[in-house]
């Protein structure tokens, strides 16, 4: 497969789940680490939690501006308060572990960043967020490898819909043929990627049917630079 796509010259990333982690969307990250920290609560219960304060983020917010760390002490706090629990410090804590955890696997991908900038690949991303994608990325060091950003926030669509991923190609004038989406979800990275007839990497440990054979499953974002 790998023969298949070495003319690849355009590669789009998801961010929450692919660029932070190898593959773990952020409400199980979250969930894992206030389990962890002796909040004892069932995963409905607290997807409720957490999908009442990721949806209405941006909304209860000015997000403008605002960087990682930020971002996300808005999002526990507003969980926090739908689970009426009042503890700052373990609300900080749960921050800073979230925080730490994500800059470590950043951290680990900066030299694939780095390697397919060398080879001259360009390089996006697409993501499901709040309008703030651009600054939270500052905030981390990364923007810079970026050629465009396609932030659900800013376009106005939100994947999977064709519209978002065309607006990415579009920005960068890249051809569907030579182009790839590598991301976590299989709805809306993948499928996305598959209706607008890119390559998709798909990140899991559990073994998926191939959809159609532009479809690679890999482990991490690492693995890519095999395939280019």
């Amino acid at each position: 497969m790998g023969d298949d796509i070495v003319k690849l010259k355009f590669i789009f990333f998801d961010y929450g789940g692919t660029i932070d982690s190898d593959g773990v969307h952020w409400r199980k990250r979250f969930y894992e680490l206030y389990l962890k920290n002796g909040i004892n609560i069932s995963y409905d219960d607290f997807s409720k939690a957490f999908f009442d304060s990721d949806d209405n983020l941006p909304r209860r917010h000015n997000l403008k501006g605002l960087g990682l760390y930020e971002t996300v002490k808005l999002e526990v706090s507003d969980v926090f308060k739908y689970l009426k629990i009042k503890d700052i410090e373990l609300e900080k804590k749960i921050v800073d572990e979230f925080i730490n955890d994500s800059k470590k696997y950043i951290m680990m991908n900066l030299n694939l960043f780095k390697n397919l900038k060398e080879k001259g690949i360009k390089l996006g991303i697409i993501s499901n967020f709040y309008g703030n994608l651009e600054s939270v990325l500052k905030s981390i060091d990364i923007l810079h490898f970026f050629d465009v950003v396609a932030d659900s926030g800013v376009v106005g669509h939100i994947k999977p819909d064709k519209e978002i991923f065309e607006w990415a190609l579009k920005k960068i004038n890249a051809s569907p043929e030579l182009s790839a989406m590598v991301g976590d979800a299989l709805h809306r990275d993948i499928k996305g990627a598959h209706n607008i007839g890119i390559y998709h990497f798909y990140i899991s440990n559990e073994e998926s049917p191939k959809c159609c054979e532009k479809f690679i499953q890999i482990k991490n974002i690492r693995e890519i630079i095999k395939y280019v």
